[in-house]
């Protein structure tokens, strides 16, 4: 599970990648009315800034934001009749597993966290939005529409550290596929709605 930090600065990995990683806020100059830096402290004047005039919105992030650490996953919540994997993803890796029972894999998880002293974790899938015209809160839960192809889902523990850390979960074997080559994902699997109505599934 690694820092948010790590995806701030893996500058070699545009998959993984997202200097936005870590802000709390972000805000468009069109939804700014007045911008105004105090450092006097530092020995610097005010300065008022135009908000107009802003190249790119203004990010903030707190770092009560950042102090966590992050294992990321894709996830599949509906029936695909299309492309299920953009080949972006392919570059994660060379490899995947399939986790078929998801309820009793985060039971695991939650169970090994509490055994690890995490005093903290949430788990949930990604929002994306707009990284053009979106105000407001982003958090750890949110990210740009560009990275929307990765259909991600977060599990994110506290106290962070500033390296990865191993979550014990034990033996997946029970309710998981084997490990399969990524190349061969769209091959593999087949979430259509039509293998969904033949297993019985329904989504609201």
């Amino acid at each position: 599970m690694n820092p948010m930090a790590y995806f701030q600065r893996v500058d070699s990995n545009m998959a993984r990648a997202d200097t936005f990683e870590g802000t709390t806020w972000i805000y468009q100059p069109k939804d700014i009315g007045k911008l105004t830096f105090d450092a006097r402290g530092l020995g610097c004047r005010k300065l008022h800034a135009n908000p107009a005039e802003l190249a790119k919105p203004v990010l903030i992030g707190l770092s009560k934001t950042a102090a966590c650490n992050i294992y990321c996953m894709f996830a599949v919540s509906k029936p695909v009749d299309s492309e299920l994997v953009s080949g972006e993803n392919l570059q994660f890796g060379d490899s995947f597993v399939t986790v078929f029972n998801t309820r009793e894999f985060l039971s695991r998880v939650v169970a090994a966290s509490k055994d690890a002293g995490f005093n903290y974790l949430k788990a949930g899938p990604v929002e994306y939005y707009d990284g053009e015209k979106y105000s407001g809160e982003t958090g750890r839960f949110r990210k740009r529409s560009m990275f929307a192809y990765q259909n991600e889902y977060r599990i994110v523990v506290e106290p962070g550290v500033d390296t990865a850390r191993k979550l014990i979960v034990g033996s997946l074997r029970d309710i998981t596929s084997e490990v399969l080559p990524l190349s061969e994902v769209n091959q593999i699997l087949d979430f259509s709605t039509k293998s969904a109505q033949r297993a019985g599934l329904t989504f609201a």
